[in-house]
């Protein structure tokens, strides 16, 4: 049995985590409270003893006791000596059990009542026992609770926030998304949050700090947190490849980028501050013991996982990014397979030159390129859509053998050319981004393709070379090389383009 003095002294320190302005007033009132139940403790032994000595004095053996003015007296030190070992077994007993106490027996168990509390306990007791001056009789046994504790939590907040995050992932809710990600990505994230608290605790929390011998440290404790920390990196990881890939496919860009740029940037981010101090060479010691040496490796190692899965979830948005890439042509020929104009359009004679761009050209674009531009603002992804959905567009006129007339071929250069109008005209896309964009090559080859169809059977490409001055706002003289040569000289497989001319009539355009 706990003394009921003790269990109130317990229950008075049961509260919710302190802040650091005003714990020194509670810091002392609390070790007051301490030291006076030990000092209620030390009286109860004296009186103990005051009966021990004068019914059995020989219980003490000789030199204890002395007889003066006719009663038996302790001597000094072994009044101590005694006390301390009293004290010692009472603390002892009461470390056994007193995590059983606070966690389920007692009427403000924390396991049963709080969801959080055995946190914020253990939280409070490493700042109590750092800030305060504990009888070293008691100190023990506020530390093998703040262990427990801990132990506690990881085991419980984990399966709980785990569970929370894994089942979330299959339901209709992992689809919604605020500002920052989803809300299974908000829930991974406080989950490394979690884990990495609890390690770096491990690491330099509370009497623990960097260069301790491994026998002083909590290397059993923390081998438990990292293999959680290790089988939820991996799993948030599979859950974020599926996802992106999922919302991809219904080119839903927004929420895709929530993921990409929310969720995984918001759990690497937790995951940066995971400390992991490495012990190769406190092994060498030869004074550690077997269980040190096998906890120490065996920490290595699982160590050494975290670390690999750490980086495998770094290159991860890259990952989905690639995904995307590889959907965006999906995406870009289902669209075109909805709106492109049938072959029989291609065909037709007209007495007048397009000025216009076809009707398709417009949703085209706005179905591809419109998403990917309304949520992001980057250079290098926006190039890469753009070039996706312009090489599907030539493979799919060239997949499906579509013969063009002369008023085809002008009419598809026509369609071509409006990629650049439709980019000037969207107010979204940044100055840098628009400038990327209306230099990609992949338009150089459409307009090559489309000069291609227009050109007579053996006719001879003129390569126009014309000096051009230099500013400031110009290119590299290399770059002024490429604007200078002539289209279709970005077309690779010229030959192949020339085979999708329809036989020619005479009618002649001016351009």
């Amino acid at each position: 049995m706990v003394p009921k003095r003790l269990e109130v002294a317990l229950t008075r320190h049961m509260t919710p985590p302190i802040s650091n302005a005003t714990l020194p007033g509670h810091v002392e009132s609390n070790t007051e409270s301490i030291q006076t139940l030990v000092n209620a403790q030390n009286k109860l032994i004296g009186k103990i003893l005051n009966v021990a000595k004068d019914i059995s004095p020989g219980l003490f053996g000789s030199d204890a006791v002395k007889f003066i003015q006719g009663e038996y007296r302790l001597k000094k030190g072994i009044l101590e000596k005694v006390s301390t070992h009293y004290q010692e077994v009472a603390w002892g007993a009461v470390s056994s059990i007193l995590d059983h106490v606070v966690l389920w027996w007692s009427p403000e168990a924390l396991a049963t009542r709080h969801s959080q509390g055995a946190l914020h306990l253990k939280d409070w007791l490493h700042q109590f026992i750092q800030a305060s001056k504990v009888p070293p009789t008691v100190l023990p046994a506020l530390q093998n609770l703040c262990d427990a504790l801990g132990h506690h939590v990881t085991t419980t907040a984990w399966d709980q926030l785990f569970r929370s995050a894994y089942t979330s992932a299959f339901n209709c809710q992992s689809s919604s998304f605020s500002s920052e990600g989803s809300d299974t990505g908000r829930m991974f994230a406080e989950l490394f949050s979690l884990l990495v608290s609890l390690n770096n605790e491990c690491e330099v929390g509370g009497e623990w700090v960097i260069g301790a011998p491994l026998l002083e440290l909590p290397i059993s404790e923390q081998i438990m947190v990292l293999h959680k920390m290790d089988h939820s990196i991996h799993t948030m990881r599979l859950w974020a490849i599926q996802a992106a890939s999922h919302i991809a496919h219904t080119w839903d860009l927004n929420a895709f980028f929530l993921l990409v740029h929310g969720d995984l940037k918001n759990c690497i981010e937790e995951l940066s501050y995971l400390k992991l101090a490495d012990h190769t060479n406190a092994l060498a010691s030869a004074s550690i013991s077997v269980q040190v040496y096998v906890c120490t490796k065996l920490r290595a190692k699982i160590a050494s996982e975290v670390t690999a899965n750490a980086k495998l979830l770094k290159e991860c948005p890259l990952g989905c990014i690639q995904t995307m890439a590889k959907i965006c042509r999906t995406v870009s020929l289902a669209n075109l397979h909805m709106c492109f104009p049938k072959p029989s359009y291609w065909k037709m004679d007209m007495n007048a030159a397009p000025t216009a761009p076809s009707f398709y050209v417009a949703t085209y674009l706005g179905q591809v390129l419109l998403p990917i531009l309304e949520v992001v603002d980057d250079c290098q992804v926006s190039n890469m859509i753009l070039k996706i959905m312009c090489e599907s567009w030539l493979d799919y006129i060239y997949s499906h053998s579509i013969k063009f007339s002369e008023w085809g071929a002008l009419q598809l250069l026509t369609d071509f050319a409006f990629v650049k109008t439709w980019l000037m005209e969207r107010s979204i896309i940044s100055p840098t981004v628009r400038g990327h964009l209306l230099k990609n090559e992949v338009l150089r080859r459409c307009e090559g393709v489309g000069r291609l169809l227009l050109r007579n059977p053996g006719e001879a490409i003129v390569m126009h070379k014309q000096r051009e001055k230099l500013n400031s706002e110009s290119a590299s003289p290399e770059s002024l090389g490429l604007e200078r040569m002539p289209a279709e000289m970005y077309v690779p497989n010229q030959e192949q383009w020339l085979e999708l001319r329809a036989p020619r009539r005479c009618i002649f355009f001016f351009l």
